[in-house]
């Protein structure tokens, strides 16, 4: 792709500087510390199958999993491994093929590699945009909406992002256009075929790589069975997450699918799910540089796949804003700009570079030297803010005040044992690898779980709101809670048959008794 990348006099050599620049672009981006946010979701079921404590008795890891291929990843790491290490390497190695799909993307379009000093700097360039410390800048500066303005979706959806998850997976999605510029169609589905296989709420955004790949073949080449056949190639490739995901998600009672989604669009991802919730100045930010880039890409292979992708994205997001569908705002229409907008960022940022140094007065060698340290600064400052912050982050993690509660649990639970916790505690269930009643955090997504899992985070926020004895013990009765986590300012627990088994400065865990 680069011809950094080819520096070197063999293939270990080139293999060395592919990981550098993976590994220093990693650092720049910075990851947050296990288990943070989403990965409470998405690492419980394969932790669970994995051996992680007694959390195979947890009642939201026996429910449907949503995302069955990441599930079997973290499990087979964890069973077989036990170096949670490797998830950042995965994330990292991720990060690297995005940032060498990015740049090759632009270089298929303009001629940035026609100096080394071009090359490093649209390089450092490609760091900084994506950098924690460009983020932070902006968070405080602009606001925090705008933190990812440059390489993110809408909807607060995006392929990166600060853990390791399935969406991150999403970067297959830009290799398979990198792949299609680059003349391997086919390639290209399947790979577009792997994110929505790993991630099925990605199956929009392959559909839509697909159909434009079929579009745009048939108009180059005109060849009618190749279309079909590509057509057809992501079908198969596609199929059985398919066919998982309607086998164990469709089908229940009408009522109960029709709740469930009023649940989740309103009460637990509006953010997510309602155009209301998200459309505001950033999101208008980001169409000005989609539809530039589209301006950019003119007369471009590339264009047809960005007009067609954005077209797709737009017409059914206006059709769930006319409809208000709710089955339609859950299908995440909009999240085809997760790979819309990075690539966008890319070409303008590539077409700006490659004017520039068209200019003759940057051609003379010691202005290329000034260019190249500058580029090197630039990552070098990168680097050292997302490491700073990935380390600010852990200890922000190592010091915070439910570690020693969680150490405790994690040191002295048994099989039996069910948590009843504040929903907002959402790391609890991973670092104490003890079942959880519930948390706001974590949620099922088959109807009849969703319904259930509502019906215990209203019943665990009306007893943290009143201490009511009669809804601990329907809890107690149930669903099986053997012990009760109370926060240091709140009251203490004046209910029959519980016992005082742990405090600390902020935390007292209670235990109930036959």
């Amino acid at each position: 792709m680069s011809e950094l990348i080819q520096i070197g006099k063999n293939p270990w050599q080139r293999v060395l500087n592919v990981v550098i620049w993976s590994a220093l672009f990693a650092i720049a981006y910075s990851q947050s510390p296990l288990y943070t946010s989403n990965q409470n979701q998405y690492f419980l079921h394969g932790l669970a199958r994995g051996g992680r404590g007694t959390l195979q008795s947890d009642w939201l890891a026996n429910t449907r999993d949503s995302t069955p291929v990441f599930s079997l990843l973290v499990e087979l790491t964890y069973r077989y491994f036990q170096h949670e290490v490797l998830f950042y390497l995965y994330y990292a190695a991720l990060m690297g093929l995005y940032l060498f799909c990015l740049y090759g993307i632009a270089s298929t379009l303009f001629n940035i590699n026609s100096s080394k000093s071009e090359s490093l700097f649209f390089l450092a360039v490609l760091i900084t945009i994506h950098s924690a410390g460009l983020r932070f800048a902006l968070s405080r500066v602009v606001g925090v909406n705008w933190a990812y303005v440059l390489e993110d979706g809408v909807a607060d959806q995006r392929i990166l992002g600060p853990v390791f998850q399935p969406s991150t997976f999403g970067v297959f999605l830009i290799l398979s256009i990198y792949l299609f510029l680059k003349q391997y169609p086919f390639s290209a589905i399947l790979v577009a075929s792997l994110a929505a296989i790993v991630h099925p709420t990605y199956l929009l955004a392959a559909a839509a790589l697909t159909i434009s790949y079929m579009l745009i073949t048939w108009l180059e080449e005109r060849q009618i069975k190749k279309c079909i056949l590509l057509g057809l190639l992501s079908l198969i490739a596609v199929m059985p997450i398919i066919l998982y995901s309607w086998g164990t998600f469709v089908g229940g009672a009408p009522e109960a699918i029709s709740r469930a989604r009023q649940i989740l669009v309103d009460f637990r991802i509006p953010h997510h799910a309602k155009i209301g919730q998200w459309f505001d100045a950033t999101v208008v930010a980001k169409l000005l540089i989609i539809t530039l880039s589209l301006y950019l890409a003119r007369g471009k292979r590339i264009f047809g796949v960005l007009l067609v992708s954005g077209l797709f994205a737009l017409t059914l997001t206006l059709l769930q804003a006319i409809s208000n569908n709710s089955a339609l705002a859950l299908i995440f229409p909009w999240r085809i700009s997760t790979y819309l907008l990075p690539i966008a960022t890319t070409i303008c940022c590539a077409m700006i570079l490659d004017r520039l140094f068209d200019l003759p007065w940057l051609k003379s060698p010691q202005r290329q030297k000034v260019i190249e340290l500058i580029a090197i600064l630039m990552i070098i400052l990168s680097v050292l803010v997302g490491g700073i912050r990935f380390w600010l982050d852990q200890d922000r993690k190592i010091e915070a005040p439910e570690r020693t509660m969680e150490a405790y649990v994690d040191a002295h639970h048994s099989s039996e044992d069910v948590y009843l916790i504040p929903v907002k505690l959402q790391d609890f269930r991973l670092a104490a690898g003890t079942p959880a009643y519930v948390d706001f955090k974590s949620i099922p997504y088959q109807d009849m779980d969703v319904l259930e899992w509502y019906r215990r985070v209203k019943l665990a926020d009306l007893f943290y709101q009143t201490h009511d004895c009669n809804v601990l013990a329907s809890m107690v009765d149930h669903d099986g809670i053997t012990h009760v986590l109370i926060e240091m300012d709140q009251p203490l627990l004046r209910c029959d048959k519980l016992a005082k088994v742990y405090r600390d400065p902020y935390y007292r865990i209670y235990q109930t008794l036959p």
